[in-house]
């Protein structure tokens, strides 16, 4: 074989090899994405949903964190990955909130299951309609409870909300007494979209858990951060 067929030949061989090289990376995309509509199927969601851990801190996550006493503190970051997770709308301690409602929480074996009887508003999730301050220049987006109280003059709450103002993201506290809203405290705010707050209680403190989920890179993260709220809720109780 002569010196011309011999590269006729490894050129062939090579263009076979990048075209299945090509049709490769065409099937493992085509597997990654959810066939239209497949996420709509309650029992599909669970497929490869998972938590993966990463190490960001608060400036790599392009947060801010406000005021001097009782600032949230950074616990834990993960990736929320799946086929499905772009519909995630809210996390809460391994709880996942998909968009029309559907509740998902993680297991001991790191796989994901449905939980049926669980809302959102069970997860403390405020409705939307639920009374709550105006930011300046800012559009209210959610809200979860934080802590309650009740007495004759009716329930007495701690919220904290979220707001999008000016380019960033805010989550500030705040009280509620019936249809009165008390001026928010701001707590962080956030350079990215942040899709929801959360809070989930301390037993035997007032303290817990804000959970976050926010746009991270083409993907989503859920965020924990400890938060130490005994001075409000002090104060929420002083004022019934």
């Amino acid at each position: 074989m002569n010196n011309r067929s011999t590269k006729l030949l490894s050129s062939v061989a090579a263009a076979g090899a990048l075209a299945a090289a090509l049709a490769a990376c065409s099937a493992s995309a085509q597997t990654a994405a959810p066939a239209p509509g497949a996420c709509a199927a309650t029992a599909s969601r669970a497929a490869g949903l998972k938590f993966v851990p990463v190490r960001d801190s608060l400036a790599e996550l392009s947060i801010t964190v406000a005021g001097d006493q009782e600032r949230p503190k950074l616990a834990n970051v993960a990736l929320l990955q799946g086929p499905c997770a772009g519909d995630a709308v809210a996390s809460r301690v391994g709880v996942v909130v998909f968009k029309d409602g559907v509740v998902f929480a993680a297991t001991s074996n790191e796989r994901f299951s449905h939980w049926p009887h669980v809302t959102a508003q069970q997860l403390g999730i405020r409705p939307v309609g639920d009374p709550h301050p105006a930011l300046p220049q800012s559009r209210f987006l959610m809200a979860s409870k934080v802590d309650e109280t009740r007495a004759a003059t009716g329930e007495h709450a701690l919220d904290v909300g979220l707001w999008q103002a000016n380019g960033s993201y805010v989550v500030a506290a705040y009280t509620r007494h019936g249809g009165d809203v008390g001026t928010p405290v701001e707590l962080l705010r956030s350079a990215r979209p942040i899709r929801s707050v959360t809070y989930f209680p301390s037993p035997d403190s007032n303290s817990g858990t804000l959970g976050l989920l926010a746009d991270h890179g083409d993907g989503v993260a859920s965020i924990s951060l400890d938060w130490n709220h005994d001075a409000l809720s002090r104060t929420l109780r002083a004022q019934k």
